[in-house]
């Protein structure tokens, strides 16, 4: 993702084929599909179960092992780093045709392209999910694999019929640079995206929080997943409540509603570290606390991009 400014750049200043867009893309989702199914070719990705005795807890328990031929940390880096690469090429694609079609947009409606854009990936990334966790637990890693190398795949059928303008007129870096400079020297742009870029650079996330739970409160992994599932499908429904509702507010007041309610919900957190929890277990507990927080994200997300 660090790299996006620069596959932007990229297909602003180099056309394959005569399109700025159509080819990138391509080549994006192409490189994601083959990074899948060269993990998935060159590796055995079964796991084995077994029961084992714990001594700690004096019960049996099933304890899942990777085969012998299971990738190496080397080899499935580099296949996660080009999957991830690829989708972030045909991602600035995507988002570089809604920005360019955005614009067509009359004043009354203006954001509405983006925001159904984002709801749709997100309500993806809600359905996947569920998905993925039933998957990965009965039928193991490599039918995920199989997966994610597939619908990417499915995508290039798509991508070669998409209609672009061909050869259009292509501005060179410099101008380019000058009218990006021009853009952010208005005051209208570098005071609400100044505020923008240090509100989210102060927001300090705790990165040992899923340890916590896990280490300290012995949440398993289903429950664990379960939070990321409940947090995918809120943070679909913080999209949609801006889409239809808050979009019409301003966006300090967004900012300011979302605050505070991210404050409320991390005194939540550090009732939980205390362990009160109101007569709640933990588990429904955390469930209400980080869920809720992901519905304030979803809200403040499309602020910076509309």
């Amino acid at each position: 993702a660090s790299f996006k400014l620069a596959f932007g750049f990229l297909s602003d200043n180099l056309p394959i084929g005569g399109y700025r867009r159509k080819s990138y893309m391509f080549i994006g989702w192409l490189v994601t599909s083959l990074s899948m199914f060269v993990l998935l070719m060159g590796s055995n990705l079964s796991l084995e179960r077994h029961e084992e005795f714990d001594e700690e807890t004096q019960q049996m328990i099933t304890v899942t092992v990777p085969d012998e031929d299971s990738p190496s940390v080397g080899f499935f880096s580099s296949c996660v780093l080009l999957f991830g690469t690829g989708f972030w090429f045909a991602d600035v694609m995507g988002d570089s045709i809604v920005a360019e079609k955005a614009k067509l947009e009359p004043e009354s409606s203006r954001g509405h392209l983006q925001s159904t854009c984002y709801a749709c990936r997100f309500f993806g990334l809600m359905v996947a999910a569920p998905f993925s966790t039933v998957f990965y637990s009965t039928y193991g890693p490599a039918v995920v694999i199989k997966i994610m190398g597939l619908l990417p795949f499915c995508m290039l059928p798509l991508v070669y019929n998409f209609w672009e303008v061909r050869d259009a007129e292509v501005k060179g870096t410099r101008e380019q640079c000058g009218e990006i400079w021009n853009t952010v020297c208005s005051r209208a742009v570098w005071q609400p995206m100044g505020f923008v870029y240090l509100y989210n650079i102060l927001q300090v996330g705790n990165a040992a929080w899923r340890e916590f739970l896990r280490s300290v409160l012995n949440f398993t992994a289903n429950q664990l997943n379960a939070l990321l599932i409940a947090a995918y499908v809120l943070l679909y429904l913080g999209i949609m409540a801006y889409k239809y509702y808050f979009i019409k507010w301003s966006w300090r007041t967004v900012y300011v509603f979302t605050t505070l309610l991210n404050g409320v919900f991390s005194m939540l957190q550090v009732l939980l570290i205390q362990g009160i929890t109101f007569g709640l277990s933990p588990f429904v507990f955390a469930l209400g606390d980080d869920a809720f927080a992901d519905f304030i994200s979803g809200i403040q997300f499309l602020v910076s991009f509309i």
